[in-house]
Parts: structure tokens; sequence; C-alpha cells
């Protein structure tokens, strides 16, 4: 059996791993916007996949927080 500071850098790790994986699809994003934009009609675009990309980096953001602050409040 894991002990409880081997489990914690295992979810601290996935945490992180889960962040980068956030900024890697919004930098795909991103970078394709500007190229393809300029030959594709605007047909009602909206700022979705500008917003959906954030809040998946804030969400991985708390997880990485919670994971940090959870086992402190619960030695309290």
């Amino acid at each position: 059996m894991m002990s409880k500071k081997m489990i914690k850098i295992i979810c601290i790790v996935m945490a992180a791993l889960m962040v980068l994986s956030v900024f890697a699809v919004c930098l795909q994003v991103f970078a394709m916007d500007a190229d393809v934009m300029q030959y594709v009609p605007v047909t009602g675009d909206n700022d979705g996949d500008y917003i959906i990309p954030i809040t998946i980096a804030v969400v991985a953001i708390l997880a990485v927080g919670i994971c940090l602050v959870l086992p402190k409040l619960k030695k309290k």
C-alpha cells in the first residue's frame, strides 16, 4: 500500500498534467483562429472557443488548490 505522501504527490502531478493539457489545447485553438479566420466566412461565431478553455483552466487550477488545501483542513 502506498503512503499518504506518495498519494498526494501523484494527485498533484495528475492535476498539473491536467492544467498543462488545457494550455496545450488553448494554444492550438488560439493559433488556428489567426490564420483560418481570414478564409472562413463569419457565420455568427461566438466567444465559446475562448470561454470554454478558460473555464477548464480555472477548474484545473481549483483542483490543484483543493488537493493542496483539503488535507490541511482535515488535520485541524
